[in-house]
């Protein structure tokens, strides 16, 4: 994350996804969510994909005006996957994911029903990453719908 800070200064990047969480299992992909002020998405865009990132190779394609990146980079001996979200940062996107993060992380007993679902999916042999999203959706809705 230094590295992107370091290249795109006056953007705010966040961990968000299930890496974020402590004890929630995920793929070992690491979800960054950069927001991106107004006129600067292109900029963003060229810099991130200056440092190797991909445009998303599968799932659900996001649009243009908020698109994901995916790349990769070693620290400490480990390589570590990581998914760029460009998402404007007045986006109802943004409240949503940092809710989801937050309430997980506030709940032991969400993270635990949280990583119940997603091993369902995997012992379902769910293996394309649509369908694999789409199987969590109740849940995640779930929990921003919530009183709390």
């Amino acid at each position: 994350m230094r590295m992107l800070r370091a290249a795109l200064p006056g953007i705010e990047i966040e961990h968000v996804g299930s890496t974020a969480v402590p004890g929630c299992g995920g793929k070992g992909i690491l979800d960054l969510m950069l927001l991106i002020p107004a006129g600067r998405l292109s900029e963003v865009c060229a810099v991130v994909d200056g440092m190797g990132f991909q445009h998303q190779s599968g799932g659900k394609r996001h649009p243009d005006g908020r698109p994901m990146r995916e790349g990769s980079f070693p620290f400490d001996g480990t390589v570590f996957r990581i998914h760029a979200h460009l998402i404007p940062e007045g986006s109802t996107e943004v409240d949503r994911l940092r809710k989801f993060r937050d309430r997980l992380a506030a709940s032991p007993e969400l993270v635990a029903q949280y990583v119940d679902q997603k091993r369902r999916l995997i012992d379902a042999h769910v293996s394309d990453r649509s369908t694999y999203t789409q199987g969590k959706t109740a849940f995640i809705q779930s929990v921003l719908t919530s009183e709390g």
